[in-house]
């Protein structure tokens, strides 16, 4: 089956009963495929393709928020789009994540996700 993508406009295609592990595998599979994200729920798979105005928003939320804290002197870690995990149930990717209170931290305090919802 060939798919054809428009890549003005994020698309999201969605696909239960899978496992962990084919999640896993098709994680692999898409690693160097920029603009797709993948996150898992309890057996269902969400493909994500992102477009650039979802990027460009994203970006741009980022830049506000870290004009904030340096405005506020509030020390942070910009993260990016950081993947969070709980193995065999849950895999996610925000499209920006932040460590606040420290220029070094790892973990994320805040994440953003940018969604577009069709009319």
């Amino acid at each position: 089956m060939a798919v054809t993508l428009d890549k003005t406009k994020d698309q999201r295609l969605v696909h239960s009963g899978m496992t962990w592990q084919q999640f896993k595998l098709l994680q692999e599979s898409f690693a160097d495929s920029p603009g797709i994200r993948l996150a898992y729920y309890k057996g269902e798979i969400e493909i994500l393709t992102v477009s650039p105005e979802h990027e460009s928003i994203s970006r741009m939320i980022a830049f506000l928020l870290c004009q904030y804290f340096l405005a506020k002197n509030i020390e942070f870690n910009p993260l990016g789009s950081f993947t969070q995990e709980k193995e065999e149930e849950v895999s996610a990717q925000a499209d920006e994540s932040f460590a606040i209170g420290s220029a070094t931290a790892t973990k994320p305090d805040l994440v953003v996700e940018v969604i577009f919802r069709a009319c």
